[in-house]
């Protein structure tokens, strides 16, 4: 639960060794660059070093040309790549030049087949027309109109059957439309072209055919025939080229999305007069390694400083988790990112999000069928939800066990209790009446822990940051954790255990005392810091604010508690629903149990698991982040070449 210590780095050298500076913290792969002027004093003179990224515009434009050719560079060693940018950038304009030809042509023929196509499957409809299409048009007296009809329509053309002109001959018919032609004189073709509108007549202009439509689809396939011997000969061309220079083109992009990167780390630097400033962070593991590197670099002003003293510029934070909490990183910055000084809560987050998940999804059946999916979410599609369940899965997979259910068969595992523990049958009923209010208190229980857990945490992180008012008097402070864990251990001595804990003397020193410093925290918190107008100003309007502001608190003392029932309600969610299933299953029988019984564990397991994955995640959110976590901080993005 901690985060990577860093540092701050404060540079000041001659402008003219400023691209030495620039390539050093570049290739480290490890600068977080930040405004200079937020750390120095009287910037007023600092000027922007303001320079064109020219390798920008290159890279785009040789992206630009892979993208079109369909190949994709890869970053490579360039150590003893020595191209100087004007040879690169004249080298990305041969590319162009004798591949864009080339490419269009491409691109042009592909266009050209397409069209063809198009005029293949529109002719196609009038192919049972044995005359010649473009003779018809041609005619002097006659107008002809080629297109479809929809069927109702074509249906109502006997409406027209008094007037001589109205007719259609039909090509061909594909269960919704009439493909044909009608033909009008020209003295009747306006009246005619009205009625056919009126019918819904659709226009169809197959472009470029002449004689017969068998004829010209023979011809444009042919073309197509064509088109694809001349894109076969352009691609090898296109491709021989490719091959012949990918070693250079790839050293090239490379170089050019390094210059890209580094010029990232200039867009913050400043100038005054002939010196150049420059601020940022690097972890602490690398200070060394790059403080040396600077060193050997002339005129060079370099300082250093731990970034605990730089709390005020909000340093950047990386994270420093082990493989079981890395993936919970997603849900921490979902709720924001962690600031320097604080707890990074994703150790937290991983333990108690696959526990309280494994409790509410606990099936061994279900549970191997969540973590088959979380494989391939993981492995297959690259999802970091798929890394989270992992984990999830397990645990549902071990509380299936403790609750005994295996595709919601709840004795299936009684042959395996009897031979491992001695047990005739599972130990917890969960349907039994007995064990459900236990599995609801146990519930509620594993709440008050994890509350009282997540106060701790505020404590410390309170402490980390010095807001030491909060850390003693805050609502999840000290004094509100003694009032919280005092109150319930008194309730649960003297009500469940009827051990009267709660005396006088103890409902003062650790229920009543406390909730006052909780009340009174503003001023207790300023006469801490050593401010002498601690007092507030009115003193009425002060505790009528904090008397319902106090009283809200207390309700969510209880209100957060309670919360965690659902915890146990969806273990016996679950128990029920799979009953459901069960009862479903047998009104059938043979295959139609199996089927039943196939489908309601898939549909619950589904169900279940979206529901329990949103429902753990509002927990950890509202009941226990809102407690100790504020993330407000900014992620650590150092500057690296990385692929385009």
């Amino acid at each position: 639960m901690a985060l990577s210590k860093m540092k701050f780095l404060s540079i000041i050298g001659m402008l003219d060794h400023f691209d030495e500076v620039v390539e050093v913290l570049g290739y480290s792969g490890v600068f977080h660059p930040d405004d200079a002027t937020e750390f120095f004093s009287e910037t007023d003179k600092f000027l922007p070093i303001n320079t064109k990224n020219d390798a920008a515009t290159t890279l785009t434009k040789l992206k630009n040309i892979m993208s079109q050719a369909k190949v994709e560079l890869e970053i490579v060693s360039i150590e003893d790549f020595k191209m100087s940018f004007y040879e690169m950038a004249k080298a990305v304009d041969g590319i162009e030049s004798e591949l864009s030809d080339t490419l269009n042509e491409i691109t042009s023929a592909k266009k050209e087949i397409g069209e063809c196509k198009r005029k293949i499957e529109d002719s196609s409809h009038f192919v049972d027309l044995k005359l010649e299409v473009d003779k018809i048009e041609s005619c002097e007296f006659i107008k002809a109109n080629f297109g479809r009809l929809p069927k109702d329509s074509y249906l109502k053309l006997s409406a027209y059957e008094a007037n001589e002109f109205v007719q259609f001959f039909p090509c061909s018919y594909d269960g919704k439309y009439y493909w044909g032609v009608y033909t009008a004189p020209i003295d009747q073709a306006d009246e005619i072209d009205s009625i056919f509108a009126s019918l819904y007549f659709e226009h169809i202009e197959v472009e470029g055919l002449k004689g017969t439509a068998t004829d010209f689809i023979a011809q444009q396939s042919a073309k197509i025939q064509e088109l694809k011997e001349k894109i076969e000969k352009l691609n090898d061309k296109a491709q021989t080229y490719l091959s012949d220079n990918r070693e250079q083109m790839q050293k090239i992009y490379s170089k050019l999305c390094e210059l890209n990167a580094f010029h990232t780390i200039r867009n913050y630097a400043y100038r005054y007069h002939n010196n150049f400033v420059l601020a940022g962070w690097v972890p602490a593991e690398n200070e060394k390694d790059i403080v040396g590197k600077l060193h050997e670099i002339d005129s060079i002003d370099l300082s250093t400083s731990d970034a605990k003293e730089e709390i005020k510029h909000k340093p950047p934070v990386k994270y420093k988790n082990n493989f079981f909490a890395k993936p919970f990183e997603f849900y921490t910055e979902m709720y924001g990112t962690p600031n320097y000084g604080e707890i990074d809560p994703s150790a937290f987050l991983a333990f108690t999000y696959s526990l309280l998940f494994g409790i509410m999804f606990g099936d061994v059946g279900h549970g191997l069928l969540l973590l088959i999916a979380a494989i391939v979410m993981y492995k297959v599609k690259g999802m970091d939800l798929g890394r989270i369940l992992i984990p999830c899965s397990v645990s549902s997979i071990f509380f299936g066990f403790v609750f005994g259910s295996v595709f919601g068969f709840e004795h299936a595992l009684d042959p395996f209790y009897h031979s491992v523990f001695g047990l005739e049958e599972k130990p917890i009923e969960v349907m039994e009446a007995q064990w459900t209010m236990t599995i609801i208190y146990t519930a509620v229980g594993i709440g008050v822990a994890l509350v009282i857990v997540a106060m701790i945490l505020n404590i410390i992180s309170s402490i980390k940051r010095k807001d030491f008012g909060n850390a003693l008097f805050g609502v999840n402070g000290l004094s509100g954790l003694v009032f919280y864990a005092s109150l319930i251990i008194g309730l649960v001595c003297t009500i469940v255990l009827k051990v009267k804990l709660m005396t006088p003397l103890y409902i003062i020193l650790l229920v009543v005392l406390p909730i006052i410093l909780v009340f009174l925290r503003e001023p207790l918190s300023k006469l801490i810091k050593g401010d002498k107008n601690f007092m507030p100003h009115k003193i009425g309007e002060f505790f009528v604010d904090n008397f319902f502001e106090l009283f809200e608190v207390c309700l969510s003392y209880v209100t957060n508690t309670m919360s965690f029932i659902r915890v146990g309600a969806f273990a016996l969610v679950h128990a029920g629903m799979m009953q459901v299933v069960f009862v479903l299953a047998n009104m059938t029988t043979g295959a139609g149990y199996v089927i039943v019984l196939i489908i309601g564990n898939i549909v619950v397991a589904a169900l279940e698991a979206l529901l329990v994955g949103i429902q753990v995640l509002r927990l950890e959110y509202f009941e226990m982040f809102s407690r100790f976590y504020i993330g407000d901080g900014r992620a650590y993005k150092p500057v690296k070449v990385e692929k385009v």
